[in-house]
C-alpha cells in the first residue's frame, strides 16, 4: 500500500508540472506578437495550436500536430516540438500516457539540441520520470512476487487437499477391513460353538454306545 501511495503522489505532482510547462510555452508565444511575421510563422502557429489542443485535453490531436511540426520544422522548432511531445506523453490525464515515450522525447531533445533553452527543463523531466519508472518497475516486481507466492500457496493447498482426500479414502478402506474382520470373527465364534455342540453330541453318542455294550454283556 505504501508503494501505491508513493506512485499516486508522483502522478499528482505531474499535474501542476505539466500545466506550468504549458503556460510557459503559451506565454512565450503570446509575449512576442512579431513572431507571426517571421518565415517560421506557420510552424509557430501550428505549435501554438498543438499547445492549445493540449490545454483542452485533446491529446491525440495535439500529438499529431506536434509530430507535423517536428517533421517539417525540425531544424528550427525541433527542440520546442520535442518538449511538447514529451509533455503530452507525460500528462497524467492523457489516456495514452507513456512515460517511456516521454523519456525518449526529452532525451532526444537533450542529445540533438544540447544548446537549446529547453534542455534544462528536459533534464529535470528525465530525472523525475526515470524515478517514477524505476519505482513502477519495483512496484510491478513486488506484485509479481506476491502473485508468485500466492500461486505457490495455492499449489501447496491443492496438494494438501489431494493428500487429505487420499488419506480419507485410506481410512475409509481400513474401516471397511476392520468391519469385515469383525464379521469374520463373529462367524468364527458361531462356528466354534457349533463344533462344541457337535462334540458334545458325539460324546453323548459314545456314552450311549458304551452303556449298551455294558448291558449286552
Amino acid at each position: 500500500m505504501g508503494g501505491e501511495r508513493t506512485r499516486k503522489g508522483k502522478y499528482f505532482f505531474l499535474y501542476p508540472a505539466c500545466c506550468i510547462a504549458l503556460l510557459l510555452g503559451i506565454w512565450g508565444c503570446a509575449t512576442f506578437p512579431g513572431w507571426a511575421k517571421t518565415p517560421l510563422a506557420k510552424g509557430e502557429r501550428r505549435l501554438a495550436r498543438a499547445k492549445t489542443l493540449y490545454a483542452k485535453g485533446e491529446y491525440a490531436a495535439s500529438l499529431k500536430e506536434t509530430h507535423e511540426v517536428l517533421r517539417i520544422y525540425y531544424q528550427t522548432l525541433g527542440n520546442k516540438a520535442l518538449m511538447q511531445e514529451g509533455l503530452i506523453y507525460a500528462c497524467p490525464k492523457n489516456p495514452e500516457q507513456d512515460y517511456q515515450s516521454s523519456l525518449k522525447s526529452f532525451r532526444r531533445l537533450i542529445k540533438e539540441f544540447p544548446r537549446s533553452k529547453e534542455r534544462a527543463q528536459a533534464e529535470v523531466w528525465v530525472t523525475l520520470l526515470q524515478e517514477i519508472v524505476d519505482k513502477d518497475i519495483m512496484f510491478q516486481q513486488e506484485i509479481r512476487n506476491k502473485d508468485s507466492g500466492i500461486a505457490e500457496l495455492t499449489k501447496q493447498n491443492s496438494h494438501l487437499k489431494m493428500t487429505l482426500k487420499k488419506e480419507k479414502a485410506r481410512v475409509k478402506e481400513l474401516e471397511s477391513q476392520v468391519q469385515r474382520l469383525k464379521a469374520q470373527a463373529k462367524i468364527s465364534d458361531v462356528e466354534a460353538e457349533k463344533l462344541k455342540e457337535q462334540l458334545l453330541r458325539l460324546k453323548e453318542i459314545d456314552l450311549g454306545i458304551e452303556e449298551k455294550k455294558s448291558q449286552a454283556k
